[in-house]
């Protein structure tokens, strides 16, 4: 697509999110919304944007996509965060499960789910980790048996993201008990209503429980639900971890970032804290940080845009991600010196907290970061091995 072209399409989307955003659903607004009234009209606000295809803009049209290439996915999501648009509540579905099941699914199972996926009527989550698989996913222990024309699922996943929201569960199981490590996992395509099905909340030192623990009590799958070939899942994961790691990661993320830092500055000017020599030269080392995390990113999409698919080079961007992720709160709290130990403690899934406790916030939730989506040293470990092309450890 020519810069015209593009052009174009920026002028069309911007227009279309002028005159439909709702203003009391903007992101700083549908915080302070209880828990499931947000979920409902978020859901409905990407309904909106389905129905006029504003959202899986690369997904094929006979899905309800746009067949938009690489560029207007970029140009797409720097759009929605120019115009404060609402967040999409299904973007794990959009940005993970729907390329994964367009992928490898069957014909009835694309025509079936990717719908769904795009219009928010269907929210999905993950059953990757275990108690005892989470950054060695390939030990995963929890089992499904194949008894006629269902699968029989029992075992235990945690740290599933937003599982109290989700209609449905792309879930890793073994299938061949007489195998090990990634040999003989499935991937099935799981009912969260299913009976047997039981969602916990994982509550975090934020007062948030966004993560649950799900257990599996002899669930009946229908065998049509697997996804992919029998005991051959790994591929399916693997793809789907890259996809984690796509076009809306990337591009998100670096605004996101950018727009903390700008954030912690307004308060620094604020309180006056330039003066503080060491202060000062902290900001301006995650000023920096920011923007050498920005051109690396923008690497990373040159390689989408001539590859198609990101490489071991976005294990960079994660670690480098978590290192300013953690350090902008860390910053802040020194800014707000006393005051930063004032925090009110969100209870149940109701609200996010005091917005204008932010960085408070922030600082409770950053040890995560080093764990979330990959660990801290399994990124190392990608970038030794795959991006320098170091020796494996002995």
């Amino acid at each position: 697509m020519g810069e015209t072209e593009l052009g174009a399409f920026r002028d069309e989307l911007r227009g279309w999110l002028e005159r439909n955003v709702p203003d009391d659903l903007r992101p700083e607004n549908a915080a302070r919304l209880p828990d499931e009234e947000r979920q409902r009209r978020l859901r409905a606000w990407q309904h909106q944007l389905a129905d006029a295809r504003w959202v899986g803009i690369t997904w094929p049209r006979a899905y309800g996509g746009r067949d938009a290439g690489i560029p207007e996915q970029i140009a797409y999501v720097e759009e929605m965060s120019r115009a404060r648009a609402p967040e999409i509540v299904g973007n794990l579905g959009i940005g993970i499960a729907g390329p994964t099941i367009l992928a490898y699914g069957t014909e009835a199972q694309k025509q079936r789910f990717a719908p769904r996926i795009l219009t928010a009527e269907d929210l999905w989550c993950f059953g990757f980790s275990e108690p005892g698989a989470g950054s060695d996913l390939a030990s995963l222990r929890t089992q499904a048996t194949l008894k006629g024309d269902a699968f029989e699922v029992t075992g235990q996943k945690a740290w599933t993201t937003l599982g109290h929201h989700a209609d449905w569960c792309m879930l890793l199981c073994r299938t061949d008990p007489e195998t090990r490590r990634a040999k003989g996992i499935s991937c099935l395509l799981v009912d969260m209503r299913s009976p047997g099905v039981a969602v916990r909340p994982l509550r975090q030192m934020t007062g948030d429980a966004e993560f649950n623990e799900i257990f599996f009590d002899a669930v009946k799958v229908p065998r049509e639900n697997l996804l992919g070939e029998l005991h051959e899942g790994w591929q399916l994961a693997v793809a789907a971890l890259q996809n984690e790691r796509g076009i809306l990661y990337v591009v998100s993320m670096q605004i996101v970032l950018a727009e903390a830092r700008d954030r912690l500055l307004a308060v620094a000017r604020e309180r006056d804290a330039t003066r503080d020599p060491r202060l000062r030269q902290a900001l301006a080392g995650l000023y920096l940080g920011t923007e050498i995390f920005r051109v690396t990113c923008q690497r990373t999409l040159d390689r989408l845009l001539r590859m198609g698919m990101p490489g071991p080079e976005a294990s960079i961007i994660k670690l480098h991600w978590t290192e300013l992720t953690q350090t902008v709160p860390q910053l802040g709290m020194q800014l707000l010196g006393p005051a930063g130990l004032l925090y009110d403690t969100p209870r149940g899934r109701d609200g996010g907290g005091n917005p204008a406790q932010w960085l408070q916030r922030g600082f409770l939730g950053a040890p995560a970061a080093s764990i979330a989506s990959g660990t801290s040293e399994i990124m190392r470990g990608i970038i030794a091995m795959q991006v320098l092309g170091l020796p494996r450890g002995v």
